[in-house]
């Protein structure tokens, strides 16, 4: 009987403890101002860049020099926040290129950015 209590009461405790660690809230980051890297250059313009999910498989460097902006590789798991913050961005600064450059900086790119 008291072997029986005893996996009782162990089993509620495991069981209660895989339920609470289920629980995941996601953390929302915020960079505040002073917290900035003191080697960036002063510019009024935020930098553009565009967000990838998944292993980095190549490098932009030509594409940062010419264009001026860079591809910033994210972790594989998306979230819906992210999802759709990358969405928004990528599709802002896709915009800002075709208007400044037409359409040439898709060629020189050699991806098709997130959303897009």
């Amino acid at each position: 009987m008291n072997f029986i209590k005893a996996a009782s009461i162990l089993g509620l405790i495991t069981f209660s403890t895989f339920i609470y660690s289920q629980n995941y809230e996601p953390v929302i980051l915020e960079v505040k101002k002073g917290n900035e890297n003191k080697n960036v250059s002063d510019k009024n313009e935020k930098a553009k860049y565009f967000i990838q999910f998944g292993i980095m498989s190549k490098k932009h460097d030509q594409f940062k020099e010419k264009y001026g902006v860079q591809v910033v590789y994210e972790n594989c798991v998306i979230t819906a926040y992210m999802s759709e913050k990358a969405k928004k961005n990528n599709q802002e600064v896709a915009q800002y290129l075709t208007g400044k450059y037409g359409d040439s900086w898709k060629k020189d790119l050699k991806i098709t950015p997130y959303g897009l």
